[in-house]
């Protein structure tokens, strides 16, 4: 299988072997369902207002300058049917910088649930949360190591736009908890709802293209993803803002 790997990124941290973030996930499955719940069950949530807000901060201004960078890509290809290049062409390896920070973001972003936890909030641990940022760091490594460039780039181009919008809502939120009541949340949910249809269509229309020369079952691979994450958003949207809350 590795015979397959993309040579360029061999040297690149935590993707010369798939073992270093496979420890990471396993930590963050255990940490999160067995190691935090039992280490904060007699504590009290710990207050980390501040480190929050510099966490938000540093994430916008991440996912900010990378989409910002991303953008000037984003003429050189086509949503229609952009090729996978492992060539050394400048273009080509500033498609591979790119989407090399995307993926170290991805497990950066983790530490969202670990907040959660030592926070004892147990309601936003959701399966929708795990499942969405373990897909998110696993699905970008093995692009990364296999397969970078090309249509993928429409997966992480809207998601990181998402991304500053949303920890700009947080970071809103850790300042003044009022705006966790405003219609903000919702605007959100539907923002990733759009994000995830937008994918959906970036990787369906090089699927019926048959002169494309990008791999058709990674394509049908993210089609299927881009699906159960539309289902499970707009299940959440339905249930969280559709639905009449229960009077007890």
């Amino acid at each position: 299988m590795f015979q397959y790997a993309d040579p360029r990124i061999e040297n690149y941290f935590l993707m010369k072997s798939p073992l270093p973030v496979t420890l990471i996930m396993a930590f963050y499955t255990s940490f999160v369902f067995k190691i935090g719940p039992a280490l904060m069950k007699n504590r009290q949530p710990m207050k980390l207002d501040r480190i929050i807000m510099v966490y938000n901060w540093v994430q916008i201004i991440l996912n900010g300058v990378i989409f910002l960078m991303a953008l000037r890509e984003l003429p050189k290809l086509s949503i229609f049917c952009s090729p996978i290049d492992k060539s050394n062409h400048p273009d080509a390896l500033a498609v591979l910088n790119l989407q090399y920070a995307y993926t170290m973001l991805k497990i950066f972003d983790l530490l969202d649930t670990v907040f959660f936890v030592l926070r004892k909030k147990h309601s936003q641990v959701t399966f929708l949360h795990v499942y969405h940022h373990t897909m998110m760091a696993v699905f970008s490594w093995i692009t990364c190591k296999f397969f970078i460039g090309g249509q993928v780039f429409f997966l992480g181009l809207p998601n990181l736009f998402v991304h500053v919008v949303m920890y700009f809502y947080y970071f809103l939120t850790s300042w003044d908890p009022t705006y966790r009541n405003s219609v903000l949340k919702k605007y959100i949910t539907q923002l990733q709802i759009v994000q995830h249809c937008f994918i959906f269509t970036a990787f369906a229309l090089p699927l019926f293209n048959t002169s494309c020369s990008y791999p058709k079952p990674l394509l049908c691979v993210f089609l299927t993803q881009a699906a159960i994450m539309i289902y499970l958003f707009t299940n959440f949207y339905i249930k969280a803002y559709l639905r009449p809350k229960k009077v007890n």
